[in-house]
């Protein structure tokens, strides 16, 4: 009877240890609708162990559930804080497609742990879809959609409900890393996309930066320089057509306005070419002043000699 007690309890223990610790494979089905995104949450069953938990949530086929409903690959790479105990990230790879629905499948996730011991992460997933998910750790998939457990999903201090769209910060097809994504050493690093720095509105360009740029040099390539102000054939404004146009337009000729530069931004290429232009102008300007102000001192020299003679013959008279 001893040992058979001890059996059974040895038993228990494998099962649970195989539980915790086995490779965990299964499918769920989140109801509701399919333009919502509802709160799943997962045990980081990993934690104790001092690894991470590997999850994949899988779709390989766009027609499960009904036709062209999506397909999804995310692996999930996570470790919870679990009452503030720190380390604790969600890093995600994922290809998506959303089928003929034109909505996404995963629209965001959360470490919910920062005030109680739940050891759970929370993924938002669209609604009326099937998923699969394989794991290297027993990862006991929960579903809040209303219908197999109420909402909101609830943990500690977190009361978190549906999303209508997804996150800003989500990166549907690559990777989301929380912290510094990578580090790299000295040789050529390719980006074949567009990168965006603390936004994620490109607006058309290949970069774009929130926040200010620190660098040592920077080159602009320019195809065409200011230099055609010292043509023959170029037309200077006169002066006094300068003054008419700034009291006119508040801001110089061929520069644009703070308002056009405040909606549109500029090209530092070709502001520098428009800021030379006006430096070559002024240039000419300079040396027109120096022609005329050369010729007025040659005849206030000839003056001032007229003046001497005139003064010299006056004293003359005198005599």
């Amino acid at each position: 009877m001893f040992y058979s007690m001890r059996l059974f309890v040895l038993v228990i223990c494998l099962f649970a240890c195989a539980r915790t610790m086995g490779q965990a494979t299964g499918s769920f089905h989140v109801n509701g609708n399919a333009n919502t995104f509802y709160p799943v949450s997962f045990l980081d069953a990993a934690w104790s162990m001092n690894i991470p938990s590997e999850m994949i949530l899988g779709r390989s086929s766009t027609h499960q559930d009904a036709s062209w409903h999506g397909s999804v690959i995310a692996s999930f790479s996570f470790h919870v804080t679990s009452g503030g105990n720190g380390s604790q990230f969600i890093n995600v790879t994922q290809a998506h497609n959303s089928g003929s629905t034109g909505i996404p499948l995963i629209a965001g996730w959360q470490d919910v742990t920062a005030d109680n011991a739940s050891q759970r992460i929370v993924v938002w997933l669209r609604g009326n879809t099937t998923y699969q998910y394989r794991a290297n750790v027993y990862i006991d998939p929960v579903v809040y959609d209303g219908i197999q457990n109420a909402l909101p999903f609830v943990a500690g201090s977190f009361s978190l409900n549906t999303k209508a769209s997804v996150d800003p910060h989500i990166n549907q097809n690559g990777l989301y890393s929380q912290y510094t994504a990578f580090y790299t050493g000295p040789g050529l690093n390719y980006l074949g996309g567009n990168l965006g720095i603390g936004t994620i509105s490109l607006n058309g360009h290949r970069l774009a930066v929130e926040g200010s740029i620190g660098a040592r040099k920077i080159k602009v390539d320019q195809a065409t320089w200011a230099d055609y102000v010292f043509a023959a054939g170029y037309k200077l404004r006169s002066i006094p057509e300068v003054e008419a146009f700034i009291k006119t337009h508040q801001h110089l000729p061929d520069i644009p306005s703070g308002n056009e530069v405040q909606e549109d931004g500029l090209d530092v290429g070709e502001m520098d070419k428009m800021l030379l232009q006006k430096v070559e102008e002024l240039t000419l300007y300079l040396i027109d002043q120096h022609k005329k102000i050369e010729s007025l001192t040659l005849k206030l020299n000839e003056q001032a000699a007229v003046v001497d003679s005139l003064n010299a013959a006056m004293r003359c008279i005198k005599k």
